[in-house]
């Protein structure tokens, strides 16, 4: 309980400073607030095969870490049309791979590209939180995935059911919080859901954080989270409204960037979020 609440008062901190500057970052603590103690490991990205997703059709796309190592997060980016609204199903470990499983809405031929952050680190284990069951239409009923009391968050994920869409996937008060909207409005439609998965770490890491970015009705939004000099991105995700469907979420070589549609009538907000560690 101590290291908790410590821990949120640090990352509340970090909060205020993102009001005026980007990025900000808020380092983990031990029990006794001193740093923990860093376990020898390295990091580094994976890039998966692409693949080509046509019009109206799912898709499933890999990146594996390479052996010895596991993932710590992962995601997907677009080709073509980078703007293209290719909304997230899932984006979670599996194994020694990050999978990711998309729906292209666009009458465009898109490729996605999946990549995946490894580690070496031998205490890396991955927790799923319980499935938040989703009505029809439903968009705000949220998963969150929770470390053991001597780990440390260092990514995340999630996954969803048939006509559900990602619209969070974040470091949330020391977890990971995942939501998603079931799009499917039928009132006889089956239950749907949303599940989180978080990465946890004997070594901490710190949270980096863009600023809140204005997406219109209809548009797509771009947020980036930058880490820290000299530091490289383990995990990471982003959050708009209920409304605000995830197109992108991925590393990039020193931070994290995501994109979204939003869906809804009204401007609504994205931000994206990194957790930082040394390379």
């Amino acid at each position: 309980m101590i290291r908790t609440r410590r821990f949120r008062t640090a990352a509340l901190t970090a909060g205020a400073l993102c009001a005026v500057a980007l990025p900000c970052s808020a380092p983990y603590a031990s029990a006794h607030g001193e740093p923990a103690a860093a376990t020898a490991r390295s990091v580094t990205q994976q890039p998966g095969h692409p693949i080509i997703l046509y019009p109206g059709r799912q898709g499933t796309a890999v990146a594996p870490c390479p052996e010895g190592t596991k993932p710590t997060g992962g995601g997907a980016t677009l080709g073509f049309n980078p703007l293209g609204a290719v909304f997230f199903k899932e984006s979670a470990p599996s194994g020694n791979l990050w999978r990711v499983r998309v729906y292209n809405s666009t009458d465009e031929v898109l490729t996605v590209h999946p990549r995946v952050v490894c580690s070496t680190d031998a205490t890396l284990t991955h927790q799923v939180g319980p499935d938040a069951p989703l009505e029809p239409g439903e968009s705000n009923r949220p998963s969150t995935a929770r470390c053991g009391d001597s780990q440390y968050v260092v990514g995340g994920g999630f996954q969803a059911g048939d006509g559900t869409y990602a619209s969070a996937s974040h470091w949330s008060n020391g977890n990971w919080t995942a939501r998603a909207k079931y799009t499917n409005y039928d009132p006889d439609a089956p239950l749907s859901f949303v599940r989180a998965f978080i990465s946890c770490s004997d070594t901490p890491a710190a949270l980096a954080t863009s600023g809140s970015v204005p997406v219109e009705a209809g548009e797509v939004g771009t947020a980036h989270a930058e880490c820290p000099a000299g530091q490289v991105p383990s995990g990471g995700g982003g959050s708009g409204s209920p409304d605000v469907l995830l197109t992108t979420s991925g590393p990039t070589e020193t931070g994290w960037t995501v994109r979204a549609k939003n869906t809804g009538s009204v401007r609504n907000t994205l931000f994206a979020e990194t957790m930082c560690t040394a390379p």
